[in-house]
């Protein structure tokens, strides 16, 4: 069962977003699942910070939506919204992205793992 791993920061410094796309080689069956680990509040952690970790995309495909709305995630359909931070699936490529929201006052520290089924 190979594994994968990567590890996103989402820091004040480099735009407060990061991304990385696994590449299992083939397309395979495979759990992938994404953890935030380091929550830094640089000023005031407070009603405008928020953080995201998302499966983004499976092979050029949005998952699901989990949230939308509110202050932070725009309307449903948007790229901003929160998607699946679990995945049990099959594909190639897994785009995970990770988002500090007002990254003035917050840097977060990520990591994405894939566990192949086959």
């Amino acid at each position: 069962m190979p594994a994968f791993r990567v590890n996103l920061a989402a820091l004040k410094n480099n735009g407060g977003s990061a991304s990385a796309t696994v590449d299992l080689g083939r397309v395979r069956r495979f759990l992938a699942w994404g953890s935030v680990t380091m929550v830094d509040s640089l000023n005031d952690f407070d009603r405008d910070n928020a953080f995201a970790f998302d499966i983004y995309t499976i092979d050029g495909v949005k998952t699901p939506t989990a949230v939308f709305g509110g202050d932070h995630w725009g309307p449903l359909g948007s790229g901003s919204n929160v998607y699946q931070g679990a995945v049990v699936g099959s594909g190639r490529f897994i785009n995970m992205w990770l988002r500090s929201i007002h990254t003035d006052d917050l840097d977060t520290f990520g990591v994405g793992c894939v566990l192949t089924i086959d």
